[in-house]
């Protein structure tokens, strides 16, 4: 009786040291069901990452680099290129690991604190829907909210990417989206999509709440 193959899963590395590129590469392709796919990309700009992830279709992104790492992690989510975005950081600041885990991140590993088996484990549990996160950045999300660092409330604003604060400040200017559009120079419907991810992450459900929320936060 025939098993059943296990589904190959592409992954593609992005990470500017071509050292750790290297060891990442070796590390990832002992195993059978992954393949590494692209020339190992620097971390680069964010439509130069969407770009390759575009050509290559990979499942999973290795996200390295400098940060802030955020626009390049919100750049893939908002691709919708089904692609799923481990980030690997170099440190554990409790407000740069919220800002790439709320920009689309679904797994964030610190340097120094994974071995290689453990690196194809989170992989492949990444690729089936799961969310992974070195022990070290759980131990310093949960201290930033027991410290004061961070609060429930007052980090809504930072689980907005960048272009979402800037549209949110926008809206609460009273732009309509076809302004918003004109303004940013993109399409309408990129508005509208920006405009819900922004209520489901300050948790509101109408332009007069959300509106409302970003006030609150904002301290006006």
């Amino acid at each position: 009786m025939s098993g059943t193959a296990t589904p190959t899963v592409k992954v593609l590395i992005a990470e500017n040291n071509p050292v750790i590129r290297l060891g990442l590469r070796a590390s990832l392709t002992e195993h059978p069901a992954l393949v590494v796919v692209g020339g190992d990309e620097e971390a680069g700009h964010a439509h130069a990452l969407v770009a390759q992830v575009r050509e290559h279709r990979p499942r999973v992104v290795l996200l390295g680099g400098p940060p802030p790492l955020g626009e390049r992690v919100a750049a893939l989510h908002n691709a919708d290129l089904g692609t799923r975005v481990i980030v690997l950081s170099t440190g554990v600041n409790p407000r740069s690991l919220v800002r790439v885990l709320a920009a689309g991140a679904h797994g964030c590993l610190l340097y120094g604190h994974f071995e290689p088996g453990e690196l194809v484990d989170v992989v492949r549990a990444v690729a089936e829907g799961e969310a992974c996160v070195s022990p070290p950045v759980m131990t310093a999300l949960v201290r930033g909210l027991h410290d004061g660092e961070l609060t429930v409330s007052g980090e809504r604003a930072l689980l907005l990417t960048p272009r979402e604060a800037e549209i949110m400040d926008l809206v609460a200017a009273g732009l309509s989206n076809r302004q918003i559009a004109e303004r940013l120079v993109i399409a309408e419907k990129t508005v509208k999509n920006h405009i819900h991810q922004i209520y489901k992450r300050l948790g509101v459900y109408d332009r007069d709440h959300a509106i409302f929320r970003w006030n609150e936060l904002h301290g006006t």
